[in-house]
């Protein structure tokens, strides 16, 4: 019985697996029929679903085929981005496929609406338009014409279109739109005008044929029509994308019937309007702005016309010098008279540019080598019958006031037996430029007597005699003259003429900064208060700076609460800079006992401005603040931290005593014997080594071991002499001493009998200073090297940071550059004071690259810049010297940085030889027009340094030879041929000659 229940059971599954197989089978076709009656109904997801399901089940190739040829079109229906890959890759599959046809078509309308006109001209070539139904082969045809038409093939996309308005439905009217449009473009204006007749009655493409209409109108001059046309247009379609052109034909319209309030109406709509501008009617804006008095609005327009060399350049330029005259800005006017001067398209136009341009060289103190003289001559010779020849010849007397070359124009003055007001302020004002000038170049004395000079003879040019006074201040405060400073800078203050100019608060700073130099606290205080009233620029360094010194002066006072407040405010105004006020704040509250705050404030130097001058004094007095708070530990790491960051500084010195004391005190005798044994043999020649040597005697007294200090002496061998000082030693030192304070001539003698009785004595290294100093005044500079290596190695650190200085001075004067660069490094490294560092870290700078050092020279540079205090001169100098080490490290984008900066001021050489070399660099580039905007900035800042201006003359000559204008680059070598006084000295001339003979 149980045999026949299995064999049913078997029989079941059997019949059941049957069923399923004819099921699958029944259900794949059926899925196939309801995919494509959905594809046939447009039910494009319903139709994905359904094929996509059959595409899983079934194993039909034929349906497969067919049903991925429905699931391209879907996606190409459904707009999916996809759409284009899919149909590609059905055809990749299927290359013989019966739909091959009309794929390629879809494909060729897929890339049609996405404007890929190139890729859709591809596909629908690929297929044939005689196999695709009734309705493609339209869609074929008007979008195969279309992407020829946007492909610029005007005349195959003519035959399509031709065809289509001729057995057309769908796009008859669009195919009639563009034949008009192509016969448009090609000018067959008498074919398109009845097309686009007939296309205004046609609300889609009225609007376009009311334009081009318009067009054709204005071009036969029916004027009339064209105003019809254009209100019908803008009435219509008052946001029309055509309402630009629209109103700029109706305003140039309005202008040649003599309507300029139209024209200008019409015109600004035209300008509001267009992306790109038509230069003649921009032109004509102009004109007519400048008829009525707009000069800002003709400026606009005029300045949109420049650029394209013709008459109409010309004109434009000619009005726009005229309207920069009218609003106050001469130095624009000069500019464009000068390029309408230089343009031959009318010769009226040239004369009217030339006259005004020599005019305002001569008036805007505009010249480089005394160009005026030969501008006003050339004019004479070109234009001798010019009604403005009377008036040329006047100014030719008079001409070497506006120039820059000062020597001349002092020398011409001084040809005058009597000179009158106007003349005497002209020199007054040229002395006042000639001190600057000297100034800049760091030439102390020359400016000093130039200034002097100008203050003199009293008040001519008043603005010249009060600056005289400032700058002439400002010499004297940088050498260290603070006396004659301050006296300066009070009569400036008392004869300023324009106390809104920026100099007016910076003398009552400078002032300030004299007196707080003579520690006049109080007075310094009254100074530094007006200064801060005055000063509008609030995020400058001086401001912040000022409140500082205010701090400073307080804290003299011991107004110490007000010293913190002042301290406070400068460091929330310079936040990069604010170290020293954060320094003196913890200061202010270690002398309020509040040591664990000064404690805080101290590790806030030392953590956020570890390269700071004070970080080494913040190190300190967080020793001595946790000495006072009997914190040992924490005070011994505070100094030997100080001794570890900055073991040349001398509170690292000061550090090592202080560790000596805090362990003898706190019965560590074995650290405090090594503590006082580092200083000496750290800093052997210091009056620290000497103190640690008596405080050592002491700690070994109080270990019971006399024995061993007198060892330890003994080891230091002629150390030890040093250290012991005689009577007789310090009275023969002391003796040679005063006289050479005194100034007497026996001092060298007496110092080297000193030196011969006690070769090492404890005085040994100052008196081989005095005579490493008496050596250098005598000009020995051998000698003095000699004697100042002496002292360097003495390790006496008293004069050591200025034997060091002068032991690289005489380097680099006798350049040993590599020798000096490592006396300037070690310099740099021990300097107390930031202007000893600033200093070294200059000279290091000039060795470096010198030696080809270049990574050397800009780290130098780069610390150098960091100080914001630094002189101007010294800025530019260190700026041009990392722009050189930037070229030669192929650092092409840092070194146009610094160019670009240096550029901004051609007072100084680096200035001037940087503003050259920015205009060659876009020159080598071929960036043309950059080059000649930089040269006609730097002829119109103008230089004392003639050769770099000549260099720039020439470099323009290039320019404008490379341009094709060979009438321009020979103007500009002719002008400095006249002009340059340079002679044979360099070689310039040489350059002249070598360019004129390839211009010939």
């Amino acid at each position: 019985m149980k045999k026949i229940v299995v064999s049913l059971c078997l029989m079941a599954s059997c019949l059941m697996a049957y069923g399923q197989r004819t099921y699958r089978f029944e259900r794949a076709d059926r899925l196939f029929q309801e995919g494509k009656a959905f594809f046939e109904l447009r039910n494009f997801p319903g139709c994905s679903d359904k094929l996509m399901a059959f595409k899983a089940i079934s194993h039909d190739r034929d349906l497969i085929q067919e049903a991925d040829y429905m699931l391209a079109v879907v996606a190409s229906e459904q707009g999916r981005e996809d759409a284009a890959a899919v149909m590609e890759r059905y055809l990749s599959l299927y290359p013989d496929s019966r739909h091959a046809n009309e794929a390629a078509f879809l494909l060729g309308s897929y890339y049609f609406a996405h404007e890929d006109y190139g890729t859709a001209i591809q596909w629908f070539n690929t297929s044939e338009i005689d196999l695709l139904g009734i309705d493609q082969q339209e869609d074929y045809a008007y979008r195969l014409a279309y992407s020829l038409l946007q492909l610029h093939d005007l005349r195959t996309a003519r035959n399509y279109f031709a065809r289509i308005e001729e057995v057309g439905r769908k796009y008859r009217v669009p195919a009639t739109y563009y034949l008009a449009y192509i016969n448009y473009a090609e000018d067959k204006l008498k074919q398109a005008e009845p097309r686009f007749e007939q296309l205004k009655s046609e609300p889609a493409y009225r609007e376009q044929s009311l334009y081009y209409l318009m067009q054709i109108h204005y071009v036969d001059e029916r004027y009339d029509r064209v105003k019809s046309e254009g209100k019908a247009l803008l009435s219509a379609y008052p946001n029309s994308r055509n309402s630009a052109e629209a109103y700029r034909l109706l305003g140039d319209v309005a202008y040649r019937e003599g309507d300029e309030a139209t024209a200008i109406k019409m015109l600004d709509k035209y300008v509001e309007r267009a992306d790109s501008f038509v230069r003649g009617d921009l032109y004509i804006l102009g004109v007519c702005r400048y008829n009525r008095g707009d000069y800002p609005e003709a400026i606009q327009a005029f300045a949109e016309v420049v650029g394209e060399e013709d008459e109409l350049m010309q004109n434009a330029c000619l009005y726009l010098g005229q309207c920069y005259l009218q609003t106050g800005d001469r130095n624009r006017a000069r500019m464009s008279f000068e390029q309408a001067a230089t343009l031959t398209f009318d010769p009226k136009v040239q004369e009217t540019a030339m006259y005004n341009y020599a005019l305002l060289i001569h008036e805007t103190s505009f010249s480089g080598f005394g160009e005026s003289v030969t501008i006003f001559e050339d004019f004479l010779n070109r234009f001798p019958d010019s009604k403005y020849a009377d008036k040329v010849s006047d100014y030719l007397a008079e001409v070497y006031l506006t120039t820059k070359n000062y020597d001349a124009a002092l020398a011409s003055i001084d040809k005058i037996r009597r000179p009158g007001r106007k003349i005497l302020a002209a020199k007054q004002n040229i002395l006042f430029r000639m001190g600057v000038e000297a100034f800049t170049a760091r030439r102390p004395s020359e400016a000093i007597r130039r200034f002097d000079e100008a203050i003199t003879p009293g008040v001519y040019d008043a603005d010249a005699y009060s600056q005289a006074y400032y700058w002439r201040g400002e010499t004297y405060y940088r050498q260290d003259d603070f006396n004659n400073a301050a006296a300066d800078y009070r009569s400036y203050l008392s004869n300023a003429t324009d106390r809104s100019a920026e100099a007016y608060p910076l003398a009552y700073y400078n002032l300030g900064y004299c007196l707080f130099k003579q520690q006049r606290y109080n007075d310094a205080l009254a100074e530094f208060r007006r200064y801060i009233n005055l000063e509008p620029r609030k995020e400058s360094v001086s401001y912040a700076d000022a409140y500082n010194r205010v701090g400073d002066c307080l804290f003299h006072a011991r107004q110490f609460e007000a010293a913190d407040e002042n301290y406070t405010r400068a460091a929330a105004l310079q936040p990069s800079s604010g170290d020293y006020a954060l320094y003196r704040k913890g200061f202010l509250l270690g002398l309020q006992k509040n040591y664990q705050g000064k404690i805080t404030v101290m590790e806030r130097v030392v953590r956020e401005y570890p390269e700071s001058p004070h970080a080494a004094a913040a190190l300190f007095e967080m020793g001595r603040s946790y000495v006072m708070l009997e914190d040992e530990d924490r005070a011994a790491a505070a100094f030997t931290q100080l001794q570890q960051k900055y073991p040349l500084h001398t509170l690292a010195r000061k550090a090592g005593l202080q560790l000596g004391l805090l362990y003898f005190n706190s019965n560590r005798p074995e650290q405090s014997i090594k503590a006082y044994k580092k200083v000496i043999s750290d800093y052997p020649g210091s009056e620290e080594a000497r103190t640690a040597v008596q405080d050592l005697k002491a700690v070994y007294v109080d270990m019971n071991d006399v024995a061993g200090y007198a060892t330890y002496v003994r080891s230091l061998g002629d150390m030890a002499a040093r250290f012991e000082v005689s009577e007789q030693d310090s009275l023969t030192y002391f003796a040679a001493e005063k006289r050479f304070l005194r100034g007497e001539s026996e001092a060298e003698q007496s110092l080297r009998n000193y030196l011969r009785q006690f070769p090492k004595g404890a005085f040994s290294a100052r008196a081989n200073y005095y005579l490493a100093q008496i050596a250098y005044d005598a000009k020995n500079y051998e000698e003095a090297k000699k004697y100042y290596e002496v002292v360097i190695r003495s390790g006496d650190t008293k004069f050591g940071e200025e034997a060091l200085t002068r032991k690289g001075e005489i380097e680099y004067m006798n350049k040993d550059y590599a020798a000096a660069l490592e006396s300037f490094k070690r310099l740099a490294a021990i300097a107390t004071t930031a202007e000893v560092r600033d200093g070294a870290r200059l000279g290091a700078l000039r060795c470096a690259r010198r030696t080809k050092q270049s990574a050397d020279a800009v780290k130098m540079a780069d610390e150098l810049l960091k100080n914001e205090k630094i002189s101007p001169e010294i800025a530019a100098e260190a700026r041009f010297l990392r722009m050189k080490s930037y070229i030669d490290l192929k650092e092409d984008a840092k070194a146009q940085a610094d160019l670009v900066t240096l550029s901004k001021d051609t007072r100084t050489v680096y200035g001037a030889e940087s503003k050259y070399l920015l205009a060659q660099r876009y020159f080598d580039r071929n960036e043309i027009d950059k080059a000649e905007k930089e040269m006609l900035g730097f002829i119109e800042q103008g230089t004392p340094h003639s050769y770099w201006l000549a260099r720039g003359f020439i470099l323009l000559s290039d320019v404008y030879a490379r341009k094709g204008d060979k009438f321009q680059a020979r103007q500009y070598l002719t002008s400095l041929q006249k002009n340059y006084k340079g002679g044979n000295k360099d070689d310039v001339m040489a350059m002249i000659d070598k360019r004129l003979a390839a211009l010939k």
